[in-house]
């Protein structure tokens, strides 16, 4: 498989939406937390396939500290049905107990059950009313 991810993203999803729910290159990468260990605020997986022509099975799955598995996404057949398509997806998360303390966070995608690329993320401590970024 040939195909790769032009872009990947694990951002909040009120501090995506609220600055206009565009991906571009300074999105940064974080989910949000209101206390420590807790459960994180709904965030989203983006991410967008390109350079293949073809179908293949993406998953994904979030790793915490030492590569233990928090979360794994559901299988799905991706199709590009040329070279230069960009299929771009979008999961919600909710209701994932992370310990910002550990640290180590990311996403691990694959492609026909292979590893294929990794993104880290950090998770920031709210207080109150604080807003993220």
């Amino acid at each position: 498989m040939s195909a790769r991810l032009q872009y990947a993203k694990v951002v909040d999803s009120d501090h995506f939406y609220a600055r206009g729910g565009k991906v571009h290159p300074g999105l940064e990468n974080f989910v949000v937390v209101r206390k420590e260990p807790g459960e994180a605020g709904a965030f989203l997986v983006l991410r967008g396939w390109h350079r293949d022509h073809g179908t293949f099975t993406e998953q994904w799955r979030i790793e915490g500290p030492g590569g233990l598995v928090l979360h794994e996404g559901v299988p799905r057949e991706v199709h590009l049905p040329t070279d230069s398509h960009i299929e771009r997806l979008e999961d919600e998360i909710t209701d994932l107990e992370i310990d910002p303390a550990s640290g180590g966070y990311a996403v691990v995608f694959l492609l026909d059950d292979e590893p294929v690329a990794r993104v880290g993320f950090a998770v920031k401590v709210l207080q109150g009313d604080e807003e993220p970024g």
